[in-house]
């Protein structure tokens, strides 16, 4: 058993996600008004959208041993919470409350003893899954058994979307088209990463279409099996 996972994004006309770009063309309160209307127990990012939560400066282990198989670590019990994927264990929390929901921390094997340590001391839920990356079938399969997480928003960058659907976890895709043309190369995607044998586009179908204020379209997919 998983929960139900709905990738939430934004992008341009030409999927690209980078947010400085939206100044001007998007109503900035869109996207967590469309967010809310999901019902999610949850949301999860990548270490790299997660930073922007954490402390600057990443975790310094004293020691560089690796943690190795763990049980899951459950701090407390919450209506809502905040997952980071962060594999090596290099993000330094200030503590286990972001914005009023409870952190929850997923890394691999490779993450260092000390960082599940401070992350108990800190009172952060963590699940170790995987040996030397996040196996994240596992992973949100044991967010639906320890935490009772049913509905997940997938908001990450391109490279964890590409990895859940990769793996087969999403079910919906629920995405906000900003009347707007990025057209850089090096921007990440809504989906990136994919492997280079993969030739065919993962097939969609639509649920619903909305238009919003500015012209953005709220596009709603569940993916076909």
């Amino acid at each position: 058993m998983k929960p139900l996972i709905i990738c939430h994004m934004v992008s341009t006309i030409d999927g690209k996600i980078n947010a400085d770009a939206f100044d001007g063309i998007a109503n900035d309160s869109d996207y967590e008004t469309t967010a809310a209307k999901l019902k999610g127990d949850a949301w999860i990012c990548g270490r790299v959208t997660m930073q922007h939560f954490a402390k600057r400066k990443p975790f310094a282990p004293a020691s560089g041993k690796p943690a190795g198989p763990q049980p899951v670590f459950v701090a407390r019990r919450a209506k809502s919470h905040a997952i980071a994927v962060d594999t090596h264990g290099t993000l330094n929390w200030r503590g286990g409350d972001l914005d009023g929901e409870h952190l929850i921390c997923i890394v691999s094997e490779q993450a260092p003893a000390d960082y599940l340590a401070d992350l108990r001391k800190k009172k952060i839920s963590h699940i170790v899954a995987g040996r030397t990356t996040v196996d994240l079938t596992r992973a949100v399969g044991l967010l639906r058994k320890h935490f009772g997480i049913r509905r997940l928003l997938l908001e990450g960058g391109g490279h964890i979307n590409g990895g859940f659907l990769a793996a087969g976890l999403i079910d919906e895709l629920s995405l906000l088209v900003v009347p707007g043309i990025d057209g850089r190369h090096d921007i990440p995607t809504v989906f990136d990463g994919m492997k280079p044998a993969k030739k065919k586009a993962v097939p969609l179908k639509l649920k619903s279409v909305e238009r919003l204020k500015r012209g953005t379209l709220w596009l709603r997919y569940k993916i076909a099996r």
